[in-house]
C-alpha cells in the first residue's frame, strides 16, 4: 500500500461563506429580549434602591451612572437584534456548521464522526416559547463544543436524533 497526501490548492476548498445557514427561530429575539428586560431590571431596581437611600441625586455621579445604564441597555438589545439576523446554523451530510458573532464573527464547524454526545437544554424563558438549546459534545471535555441557542424544541429534538444516529451507525462500522 503507497501512502498518499495530495496537496491541495485554496481555490479547491469549498468557503464556509457559501454555506446556506438557516435562521434561528423567530420567538428566539423574543426570548433574549425578555432576558434583557429582566436583567436590566434588576439592576435599575438596584440603581434606584441606592439613589432613593442614599440620596445619589445630590451626587455629582448621578446621571453618569443612569445614562451609562441605558447606554448598556440599548447596546444590549441593539446587538441582540443585530446577532440574531447573524446568527445560524448549517447541518450538512459530514459536519455541523453554526454562524455567530457581531463584532467577532465566528463559524464554528464540528464533524459528524467527531461527536461523542449530545442533549438539548430548555431554560424558563425558552419553555415559555417553545426553544432549547442544541448542545455538542467532542472527546476530550467535560463542556460542550458547540451550543447552538434558538432552535425550536422539535427541531433541536430532530437534529439531536440525526447525531445519535450517525454516531451510532459510525461506531459500528
Amino acid at each position: 500500500m503507497i501512502f498518499e497526501n495530495q496537496q491541495l490548492s485554496i481555490s479547491q476548498i469549498p468557503n464556509l461563506e457559501d454555506i446556506d445557514f438557516l435562521q434561528l427561530d423567530k420567538n428566539y429575539i423574543k426570548s433574549e429580549l425578555i432576558g434583557s428586560a429582566i436583567f436590566f431590571g434588576i439592576v435599575c431596581f438596584v440603581l434606584l434602591f441606592f439613589t432613593l437611600f442614599n440620596q445619589w441625586w445630590k451626587e455629582w455621579y448621578f446621571w453618569p451612572i443612569w445614562v451609562g445604564w441605558l447606554a448598556w441597555a440599548s447596546t444590549s438589545v441593539f446587538f441582540a437584534f443585530k446577532n440574531y439576523k447573524i446568527a445560524g446554523y448549517a447541518l450538512r451530510k459530514k459536519d455541523i456548521a453554526y454562524r455567530r458573532g457581531v463584532l467577532f464573527r465566528t463559524i464554528t464547524t464540528i464533524p459528524l464522526n467527531r461527536m461523542q454526545h449530545c442533549e438539548i437544554t430548555e431554560g424558563p424563558i425558552e419553555k415559555m416559547f417553545e426553544l432549547a438549546t442544541l448542545k455538542i459534545f467532542t472527546a476530550g471535555g467535560s463542556s460542550s463544543d458547540l451550543a447552538i441557542s434558538g432552535l425550536h424544541r422539535e427541531e433541536a429534538h430532530k437534529i439531536k436524533q440525526f447525531i445519535t444516529q450517525k454516531i451510532a451507525s459510525d461506531e459500528e462500522e
